[in-house]
């Protein structure tokens, strides 16, 4: 954790993670895990699960809806105005 980083809930922080910036993590469960780093103005909210060499910066976004649970795996890069979601079936119709 450091800076302006703000993480609220259900949130376990594992092996490598770095928080910074004014980056949210908010909700839960969320587990960051194995060289997490995010930074800048990225959010993350709902059951989320982050692992494996991910990096989010900028004004990234990662937010699971309504029980449903985002699993994002590396290595990747995830910035700019990137969004990733689970949206239900129901809501592309």
């Amino acid at each position: 954790m450091a800076e302006y980083a703000i993480v609220e809930g259900n949130c376990v922080l594992k092996h490598h993670v770095l928080i910074g910036g004014n980056a949210v993590v908010r909700g839960g469960p969320i587990l960051l895990d194995e060289h997490v780093v995010i930074q800048g103005e990225s959010r993350i909210s709902g059951a989320v699960i982050i692992e494996n060499h991910v990096e989010l910066t900028d004004h990234a976004v990662v937010e699971a809806f309504d029980g449903d649970t985002v699993h994002v795996r590396g290595p990747k890069v995830i910035n700019g105005e990137e969004r990733i979601t689970r949206t239900p079936l129901a809501g592309l119709l």
